[in-house]
C-alpha cells in the first residue's frame, strides 16, 4: 500500500501539491469566523445533570431570570469612611453615566432561555430593567448588603443576563472600565472645572463577568503568542540542528498548511454541528500539530536522505521513503491519535471537544506528511539540503560552515550519534546499575507528584496575572469584605405546601437560620441572608447589639413614623428578593445565601459546600413534618467548582485508563508479546508522575505562600499528551530494535538501535519540547504550568526513559536477569534467524555501521553533518523482524 502511494506522490506531485493549496484556499473562503462558531462559558461544558445545572434551571423558573454574572465596581477610601461627596458623586455622577453606558450598549442577551414564555410574564415588574440590572447603596433595601462593615467601601452592581465567559458582555465591560480609567471621561475635566471624583476615592473594577471577559482575552493574547513562537521555535531548531533552510522550510509549510486545513475544516463541523469548538481550543490544535506534524517529516526525511546518500535517484528517494516508513508513521501517528483521541469518552465537553478536534488535525497533519512533504521533496530534490547537498562527507568547502574549525569538528562527529553510542555501551556493561540509578535520581519527584496529586487549583483569579483589572478589583473587595462576598454559597428549597411569602413559612426559615448560624465557626460562615434576614444575619445582630437597629433620636412622630414606614418598605423589598414569584413557582421556593470567610474558588470551599449542603438539609428536616417535601438545590460559584471537579475527577481516572488500555493494546499487536508493552507502558506512566512531580516543585518553589496548586486541566492534558507521545517516540526505538535484533542479536540489537535512533528521535523530541514551551508565551498561569510539564517531560523521555530506562530493562530482559521473566526465544532459535537473515536486504549505510558498532569504530556514515543521524530511521516492511 505504502509502495503504490510512493510511486503515486512521485508522478503526481504537481497535481498533490496544487491540490492541496486549492483546497486550503476553497475551505478558508467557506469557512466560518471562529469566533461565531465557538461556544462560550466554562461551566456550561458541564453534563446537563449536574447539581449546579439543575439548580440554575431551577433559579430560573422560580424567580424569571437567569442567575448569570456580574460587574462589580468597588468605591473606596484607604484610611477614612465614605463621606457625603463621596456617596453624592455615587448617585449623582458614577450612576447616571453607568445608565447612559447601558442603554447606550444594552445589556447582553443570552443566547437562550429556558424560562417559559407565561412564566417571565408573571415576574414582578416593580422596577424597570435599568433598576433591576444597576443597584447602589441607595438602592431600595442593597445599602446594607452593598456598603461594607467599616464603612470605607461600597459596591456598585450591574447584573447581567449571560454567563461570565460569554464574549457578549466584553464591550459593556469595556465602556465601564474606559469610564474608570486614569484617562477615562470620570478623570477629564475642563480646566476650572470641579473634579468629577472626589480626592481620595478610589474605584476599582471587579466581579465574575470582569474575570471571564478576561481570562477570555488572555486566552486569545496567549493563542496569537503562542502560535507566533511556535513558528519562530521550530524554525530556530530546524536551522539549528539541521542548518539546511529549504529542508526548514519543507516540514514547516507542511504543519502549517495541515493546521491552517485542520482549524477551517473544524470551524466547517462546528458550523453544520457536528462538532463543538470552545474558546481557546485552537491553541492546543495548534502545538500538538505544530509538534506532531514536525516529527513525521523529519522522519520521512532522515529516510530521504539515506536513500539519496546511497545512490538513489530523486524519484526512486521519494517513492522508497513513503514505502518503507510510511508504515512506522501511520503506527506512531496511530499511538497518539488513540491516545488523545480517548479524550472523547470525557463527560466534560471541553475535554472531550479537545479530543475530538486535536484527533482530527492529527490525522490531517499525518495525511500531509505522507503526501504534501514527499511532493516538496519531489520538487527541491537534493537541493533540500542545501548548502549541505546530500553527500556521504561532509564538502572541504562551502556552505555555513567553515570545513575546519571547532564547529566543524562538532558536526562531523555527530555529537548525538557519539552520546548514544557512548550510552549504550555503558547499558551493555552494567544495565541493572544504569535502571536503578536512572529510577532513584527520578523517583523523589513521582512521590512529590503522587503526594500533591490533589492539590489542584479550581480558581479563575489565580489564572490572572496579578496586575490584572479583575485581580485588582477582587483584591480591593477582599480587603473590605469577607472573602465569600465575592460567589456567596446559594441553596434553593423548595416546599410546594410552603408560601415562603407568608409568615407562617418564614418561621421554618427563621429557625433554620438561627440554628446554622449557632455554629457559623464551624461552618466557616461570615453571613446569612434570607427572606427572615435579607440583610444578613450577622449584619442585624451587629446593629442590635450596637443599638442601630433602634430609632433615631431628636425625631418627632411625624419624622419618626416615615423612618419607621421607610424601613418597613426596604426590608420588604429585600425579602422579595429571597422568594420566588412565577407562577411555577408561587412562593414555594426561597433562596438562603451563605457567605462563606474562604476565597469561593478554594478546595476548603468545595469541602465545605458539601458539608453545608447536607447540614442545611439534616436541620431543615428537624423542623419539618416527617412526611414534608424538601427539595435542596446549590448554585454560585463554588457549587459550579464542586461539579467541575466532580467531572473531571472522573473524566481521568476513565480516560486515563482507556488511554492506558489503547496504547497497550496498540503495542501488543505491533511488538507481539506483553511484557515489553507492559514495561513500556509503566516506563512513561512513570516519567509522567517524575514531570507531575518536577512541575508541582517549581511551580511552588516560585510562589511558596501564593501557590494555590496546577491548574486544573494540566493532569488530564499532561497525560493524555505525553503518554501518547511517550510511546510514540518508543514505537520508533522498538520496531528498528527489532529490525536489528534480526541482524546482530537480542542484546547487541538493543545497542545499535539506540545508536541508530538516538540522533533523529533526541532531534526530534527538542523540536516537540520547543513547541510545547510556545504555551509560556501566554499570560494564563495554566497554559505556563502546562507549557513547562509538556516540554520538561518529553525531554526527560527523549534523553532519559527512551534512551535509558527502556535499553536497560530490554538487555537485563534478553539476558534472562529477571527471573520469570523470560524473553520469548532461546539461543537456538535465535541462531536459526540470524542464519536465515537475508544480508541483500541491508543497505551499505546499514552494512557499515553494523560492522562499526561491531568493531567499535566510528563508520563513514557518522561523519555526515547534513542532519542528524541519517541511519536512525523506523524499519521498513521487508525488514522486520523474524524472531
Amino acid at each position: 500500500m505504502y509502495r503504490l502511494l510512493g510511486n503515486t506522490v512521485v508522478r503526481l506531485w504537481p497535481a498533490i501539491l496544487l491540490g492541496w493549496v486549492i483546497a486550503l484556499c476553497a475551505l478558508m473562503i467557506v469557512a466560518p469566523n471562529w469566533q461565531d462558531v465557538i461556544e462560550e462559558g466554562e461551566f456550561a461544558f458541564l453534563p446537563d445533570e449536574m447539581p449546579s445545572l439543575t439548580g440554575e434551571r431551577q433559579y430560573e423558573e422560580a424567580w424569571g431570570e437567569p442567575f448569570a454574572s456580574n460587574i462589580v465596581l468597588v468605591v473606596r477610601r484607604e484610611r477614612t469612611k465614605l463621606n457625603k461627596m463621596d456617596r453624592d458623586f455615587i448617585v449623582e455622577v458614577l450612576k447616571p453615566r453607568l445608565v447612559e453606558i447601558v442603554e447606550k450598549i444594552g445589556l447582553p442577551e443570552p443566547a437562550e432561555h429556558s424560562i417559559p414564555a407565561a412564566a417571565l410574564a408573571s415576574t414582578s415588574a416593580d422596577e424597570d430593567e435599568l433598576e433591576k440590572a444597576i443597584k447602589t447603596f441607595d438602592t431600595t433595601g442593597w445599602q446594607k448588603i452593598l456598603d461594607s462593615s467599616d464603612g470605607k467601601a461600597t459596591m456598585v452592581v450591574i447584573n447581567l443576563k449571560t454567563e461570565f465567559f460569554n464574549a457578549k458582555n466584553i464591550p459593556l465591560i469595556d465602556a465601564i472600565a474606559d469610564l474608570i480609567s486614569g484617562d477615562g471621561e470620570l478623570y477629564q475635566n475642563n480646566p476650572g472645572d470641579k473634579d468629577l471624583v472626589p480626592p481620595g476615592l478610589e474605584l476599582a473594577l471587579s466581579g465574575s463577568a470582569t474575570v471571564g471577559r478576561d481570562m477570555m482575552r488572555a486566552a486569545t493574547e496567549s493563542a496569537k503568542a503562542t502560535e507566533l513562537w511556535t513558528v519562530i521555535l521550530v524554525v530556530a531548531l530546524l536551522l539549528l540542528i539541521y542548518r539546511a533552510p529549504v529542508l526548514a522550510i519543507i516540514p514547516l509549510a507542511t504543519v502549517a498548511l495541515a493546521t491552517e486545513f485542520s482549524l477551517a475544516f473544524l470551524t466547517i463541523l462546528a458550523d453544520h454541528g457536528i462538532v463543538s469548538l470552545f474558546n481557546g481550543i485552537e491553541v492546543y490544535v495548534k502545538v500538538l500539530c505544530y509538534g506532531a506534524g514536525v516529527d513525521y517529516c523529519l522522519f520521512l526525511i532522515a529516510r530521504f536522505k539515506e536513500e539519496l546518500d546511497e545512490g538513489v535517484e530523486t524519484v526512486g528517494a521519494v517513492s522508497n521513503s513513503i514505502a518503507k516508513v510510511g508504515e512506522a508513521l501511520v503506527a506512531s501517528a496511530g499511538t497518539v491519535i488513540c491516545g488523545i483521541g480517548m479524550m472523547i469518552f470525557a463527560d466534560f465537553g471541553k475535554f472531550r471537544q479537545a479530543g475530538i478536534a486535536i484527533t482530527i488535525g492529527l490525522t490531517i497533519v499525518l495525511i500531509a506528511s505522507l503526501t504534501f512533504t514527499p511532493a516538496l521533496l519531489r520538487l527541491s530534490g537534493r537541493w533540500a539540503f542545501w548548502p549541505h547537498v546530500a553527500t556521504r562527507r561532509v564538502r572541504s568547502s562551502g556552505g555555513w560552515v567553515s570545513a575546519t574549525g571547532l564547529m566543524a569538528s562538532l558536526l562531523r562527529r555527530n555529537i548525538f550519534q557519539v552520546i548514544w553510542q557512548k550510552t549504550s555501551e555503558v547499558i551493555l556493561e552494567k544495565p541493572a546499575f544504569v535502571l536503578a540509578l536512572s529510577v532513584a535520581l527520578m523517583l523523589p519527584f513521582s512521590v512529590v507528584a503522587v503526594v500533591c496529586f490533589d492539590n489542584l487549583s479550581y480558581g479563575l483569579l489565580t489564572e490572572l496575572p496579578q496586575d490584572n483589572t479583575s485581580v485588582l478589583g477582587a483584591n480591593a473587595i477582599q480587603k473590605y469584605y469577607p472573602a465569600g462576598i465575592a460567589g456567596p454559597v446559594t441553596l434553593l428549597l423548595h416546599n410546594p405546601d410552603m408560601d415562603f411569602a407568608e409568615e407562617d413559612s418564614r418561621e421554618f426559615v427563621s429557625r433554620l437560620v438561627e440554628s446554622l448560624y449557632e455554629r457559623r465557626d464551624e461552618l466557616k460562615l461570615a453571613d446569612i441572608r434570607s427572606v427572615v434576614h435579607p440583610f444578613g444575619i450577622a449584619v442585624e445582630k451587629a446593629e442590635e447589639a450596637s443599638g442601630d437597629a433602634r430609632k433615631p433620636e431628636g425625631l418627632g412622630p411625624l419624622e419618626l413614623m416615615k423612618y419607621l414606614s421607610l424601613r418597613r418598605v426596604i426590608r420588604t423589598k429585600a425579602q422579595e428578593h429571597y422568594f420566588s414569584r412565577t407562577e411555577q413557582y408561587p412562593g414555594s421556593m426561597t433562596q438562603i445565601d451563605f457567605v462563606s470567610t474562604d476565597d469561593p474558588f478554594s478546595r476548603d470551599s468545595i469541602r465545605q459546600f458539601v458539608e453545608l449542603k447536607e447540614d442545611v438539609l439534616a436541620e431543615a428536616r428537624k423542623f419539618l413534618s416527617t412526611d414534608a417535601t424538601l427539595d435542596v438545590y446549590g448554585i454560585g460559584p463554588t457549587a459550579s467548582i464542586r461539579d467541575l471537579k466532580v467531572v473531571t475527577d472522573r473524566d481521568q481516572r476513565v480516560v486515563d485508563g482507556l488511554v492506558l488500555l489503547g496504547i497497550f493494546l496498540i503495542l501488543v499487536a505491533l511488538l507481539r508479546q506483553v511484557v515489553i508493552p507492559v514495561y513500556l507502558i509503566l516506563s512513561v506512566f512513570f516519567s509522567y508522575l517524575v514531570t507531575l512531580g518536577a512541575t508541582f516543585t517549581l511551580f511552588w518553589a516560585l510562589d511558596p505562600s501564593g501557590f494555590a496548586g496546577l491548574d486544573w486541566k494540566v493532569p488530564t492534558f499532561l497525560f493524555t499528551i505525553l503518554i501518547a507521545v511517550g510511546e510514540d517516540y518508543n514505537i520508533f526505538l522498538m520496531t528498528r530494535i527489532r529490525e536489528e535484533q534480526v541482524i546482530h542479536g537480542p542484546v547487541t540489537g538493543v545497542a545499535i538501535a539506540l545508536t541508530r535512533t538516538g540522533s533523529i528521535i533526541s532531534s526530534c523530541g527538542i523540536i516537540m519540547a520547543g513547541t510545547f514551551s510556545s504555551l509560556l508565551a501566554g499570560t494564563l498561569a495554566g497554559m505556563h504550568q502546562l507549557g513547562f510539564a509538556l516540554a520538561f517531560g518529553v525531554l526527560l523521555d527523549t534523553f532519559v526513559v527512551r534512551p535509558i530506562l527502556v535499553p536497560a530493562f530490554l538487555v537485563l530482559y534478553y539476558e534472562g536477569r529477571l527471573g520469570i521473566l523470560k524473553p520469548p526465544i532461546d539461543s537456538a532459535t535465535l541462531d536459526k534467524a540470524l542464519a536465515g537473515a537475508d544480508p541483500s536486504r541491508l543497505s551499505t549505510t546499514e552494512s557499515n555501521q553494523a560492522s562499526a558498532a561491531a568493531t567499535g569504530e566510528p563508520s563513514d556514515d557518522s561523519e555526515d553533518c547534513s542532519h542528524a543521524d541519517s541511519s536512525a530511521v523506523p524499519p521498513t516492511a521487508e525488514t522486520k523482524a523474524k524472531i
